[in-house]
């Protein structure tokens, strides 16, 4: 059974910039917060109450002193303090963080670059180990993946770390994702260079790393064989612990999931593929999170313009057909993605950007 939405309302803009590439997080006590790109650094907005209405305006958490953003991502201590990770223009990573859980926040501080003459580029993302420790992965200028972490839950950082790459390089035009298996260990996603998905996973909870495996890419059969074309992964977990990972292809979405919770055997007659939401429109970005009643849901932003959805179900083809939540009133602007929050409820809420450079969200209703 669909679950019902909203319909579309504006979050606003501040008066001195537009807004772009929101990111949803959400404090200890369950209130919402999104986090947005504008000229003069980063603004933020939050639900007044958990599962609630919002605050009146934007409020701006400006920009490190004399360097610019040029992208960001949140993530969250141990202790439930949210943590803003932005790349500089200086091609280094800089981080400010909540001083208490729901409350204020520090200055901005740099996290370096991992080397001399290698910068970050914007392909990189947050995971969480089992203990809470918070790790950033990213895409250096010399083509391979860098990680730095806490070395105690809540607590200062470790030197860069080069993990590299797969055999056949990362390709560079892709985002990173990272989930977490049902045991704890943190596994990332990248697109490779011979254009099929590859994965590397911690060997135990908050440990070490094992090798690069390729998960391949998805061919068509008709109406002659031929490779899809898989690109911008993300991966989320299932409510029994398995993951999976979705990636738009040929204008579909392709999907491949573990065969049990936190098993290295990954669906053995290889991706599945869902068709595109409608004759004539394909999927150019998409998201993945668990809704309210357990089950994945799956937004994307397709080339018509329009947000589209589809959820799981319980029954073959386990998936439902594709439904369309429409867009705001001014449009989406394709280019600045979507992000999808999860209320204290359950209930998903997804933000985009309209052409007004306002953050627009639409929300799931209970019944």
């Amino acid at each position: 059974m669909a679950i019902p939405w909203s319909q579309w309302a504006s979050l606003g803009r501040p008066q001195e910039a537009e807004l772009g590439r929101p990111f949803a997080s959400h404090n200890q006590d369950g209130r919402l917060e999104v986090f947005a790109a504008g000229e003069s650094g980063i603004f933020n907005i939050w639900q007044v109450a958990p599962n609630g209405g919002w605050a009146d305006g934007w409020h701006s958490k400006g920009n490190p002193a004399g360097v610019g953003i040029q992208g960001h991502v949140v993530g969250r201590n141990a202790d439930g303090r949210q943590e803003m990770f932005a790349l500089g223009d200086d091609r280094a990573l800089w981080q400010k963080w909540q001083t208490a859980p729901n409350g204020g926040w520090s200055e901005w501080k740099s996290l370096g670059a991992p080397a001399s003459g290698i910068g970050l580029t914007e392909r990189f993302t947050v995971g969480r180990n089992q203990d809470g420790r918070q790790e950033i992965f990213a895409i250096g200028s010399d083509g391979n993946l860098w990680q730095i972490w806490q070395t105690a839950p809540n607590g200062g950082w470790s030197e860069w770390k080069r993990t590299g790459a797969p055999p056949p390089g990362i390709r560079a035009s892709d985002r990173i994702t990272v989930t977490s298996n049902a045991d704890g260990r943190q596994e990332l996603f990248v697109m490779g260079g011979d254009d099929a998905l590859w994965h590397i996973c911690q060997v135990g909870p908050n440990v070490g790393w094992n090798d690069w495996v390729s998960l391949g890419k998805p061919r068509d059969a008709f109406p002659e064989p031929q490779d899809r074309d898989l690109s911008q992964p993300v991966a989320e977990r299932n409510a029994d612990g398995h993951l999976e990972v979705f990636c738009p292809g040929n204008g579909a979405f392709c999907n491949r999931w573990q065969e049990s919770p936190g098993s290295n055997v990954w669906r053995q007659q290889g991706w599945n593929a869902k068709p595109p939401p409608a004759p004539g429109v394909g999927i150019v970005w998409l998201d993945a999170a668990l809704n309210f009643t357990n089950h994945l849901e799956v937004f994307a932003l397709a080339d018509d313009g329009a947000l589209w959805h589809a959820w799981q179900v319980d029954q073959a083809p386990f998936w439902s057909a594709w439904a369309r939540l429409d867009f705001p009133s001014t449009g989406i602007r394709e280019a600045d993605r979507l992000t999808v929050g999860t209320n204290q409820d359950g209930r998903l809420e997804v933000f985009v950007v309209g052409q007004d450079g306002a953050v627009w969200h639409i929300w799931q209703l209970r019944g």
